[in-house]
């Protein structure tokens, strides 16, 4: 409980070191991304509701499909990977790039809806379908934005533009967490207590990593301005 309120802390703290980035300096990726974070800190928040499930008022939810906070954390994916694969198109000026996004994003959110219709895991688990795909799609989506990278003097000046440090922390998150995510079916229904504390010790840990990037991009770009704007032809 005391790893999940030190998370909930630093999401609330790069939430809030966000708003004030961009008080300073106003595009519309950083509006969407505060944004993000806010509906992040909001989902996090709300999940506990499981806690007062089990010794709680919410008690009469134990043994219905609401037990588990499953079903919203699945929800928050969907929002989270469209989020990331929509996030750097902002700064991709290659249409060919974009428009490739545009239809990764509707692979996403359709492929989710018939998973969440036809599996019967959408209340017990993470599906496993999307995370793969959703995963996919947001590396497809950075690898975009450092080819254009490459290819520009961009490079040179990278560390002082944040989506650059937000693209670190999405690869390092997605790259450490879709593994145990596929496996959460696991995770549920484990008698073993070694690999309950693996799966808890790498998701607190990829949080840890991501928030604390996203929190130093914050604090680093403000100080510095950024010398490219996001590109406005998608």
């Amino acid at each position: 409980m005391i790893a999940g309120l030190l998370i909930n802390f630093f999401e609330i703290l790069a939430f809030l070191t966000g708003i004030f980035y961009y008080q300073k300096n106003k595009t519309k990726p950083t509006l969407y991304l505060v944004w993000f974070l806010g509906i992040t800190v909001f989902s996090e928040l709300f999940s506990w509701y499981t806690y007062f499930v089990e010794s709680g008022f919410l008690h009469f939810l134990k043994g219905t499909r609401l037990e588990m906070n499953y079903w919203w954390g699945n929800m928050y994916s969907i929002i989270s990977y469209l989020f990331y694969i929509n996030y750097f198109k902002w700064y991709l000026s290659a249409k060919r790039s974009i428009s490739i996004l545009n239809s990764v994003s509707v692979i996403v959110f359709v492929v989710s809806i018939l998973e969440i219709i036809f599996s019967e895991g959408f209340f017990i688990r993470f599906m496993p379908i999307s995370n793969v795909i959703g995963t996919l799609f947001v590396f497809l989506s950075i690898s975009f934005y450092y080819l254009e990278l490459l290819k520009s003097d961009q490079i040179l000046q990278v560390q002082k533009t944040l989506p650059f440090y937000i693209s670190v922390g999405a690869l390092l998150f997605h790259l450490c967490t879709t593994p145990i995510f596929i496996y959460s079916i696991y995770f549920s229904n484990s008698v073993d207590p070694s690999f309950v504390s693996l799966y808890k010790l790498i998701i607190f840990s990829a949080n840890y990593l991501l928030y604390s990037i996203y929190i130093a991009g914050f604090l680093i770009c403000l100080r510095k301005k950024d010398p490219y704007s996001p590109k406005k032809n998608f």
